[in-house]
């Protein structure tokens, strides 16, 4: 009690004054991927494809991950939420956010019907963790960890690239920027570490193009043992350039 009124929390939406870093109103009014979506990409589609596990927008392309999914749709609300946690030193929106995520979870068939998940935080540069001071995917899943109870494990890293960032990049280059930025840490590639349990769920704050989940699934999907490979982030931004 102390603590809480010397160091009031308060909503980073609304800003009123309550027990969390987003009130259950903002949370609850944040608005989800609209339905119905693509069982495979998790793009909201228009009920009319032909094949629930394969949209218009994923059909032909090469998506290493078995499904994606993520929590909001691209708003005024999610993006200011991501930009607090990714930009602005706001690692304590780590927990709400997570929090969205443990929600999904539960409502989803393909991760709730299946125990033996670990999770994998997508890695950041060097120069953006010692900028940023966290990386804001690890801080999402090790609260999920927390949350759901389940591994954490780090089998990849991030590489320098001549692309700061997949911001600026059209889909074509965030591929190709994507498949030369991971690779496999040296234990994993070497058989010296493995992970935990046959089914992975990558963890990140936003999904755009689908480039960076690619190319970490499709290096998951070389480790020993691996069977399935879920994505789980916290918005949907679409095919518009975001973050």
């Amino acid at each position: 009690m102390l603590i809480s009124w010397l160091y009031p929390r308060y909503c980073e939406l609304c800003h009123r004054q309550g027990e969390s870093d987003l009130c259950p109103e903002c949370a609850e009014g944040l608005e989800r991927v609209p339905l119905p979506i693509c069982l495979h990409c998790g793009s909201t589609v228009d009920g009319g494809e032909p094949d629930a596990h394969s949209c218009a927008q994923c059909r032909g392309r090469d998506f290493a991950f078995d499904f994606a999914r993520s929590c909001c749709a691209r708003t005024k609300q999610s993006v200011q939420l991501i930009y607090g946690l990714k930009y602005h030193r706001s690692n304590y929106l780590a927990r709400p956010l997570a929090e969205l995520l443990a929600r999904l979870w539960d409502e989803t068939p393909e991760l709730a019907d299946v125990k033996n998940w670990c999770l994998v935080p997508v890695p950041s540069e060097r120069r953006h963790l010692l900028k940023r001071g966290y990386n804001q995917a690890e801080e999402l899943a090790r609260v999920l960890s927390s949350l759901r109870r389940l591994p954490m494990c780090f089998p990849l890293q991030r590489l320098r690239t001549k692309a700061e960032s997949q911001t600026l990049l059209s889909a074509g280059e965030r591929k190709r920027n994507a498949l030369a930025a991971y690779s496999l840490c040296s234990s994993f590639a070497s058989g010296k570490k493995r992970l935990p349990t046959p089914c992975a769920v990558i963890v990140d704050d936003v999904y755009t193009t689908g480039a960076t989940a690619h190319a970490c699934a499709r290096l998951l999907k070389k480790l020993p043992g691996v069977q399935r490979v879920g994505v789980l982030t916290v918005m949907r931004a679409g095919r518009r350039k975001f973050v």
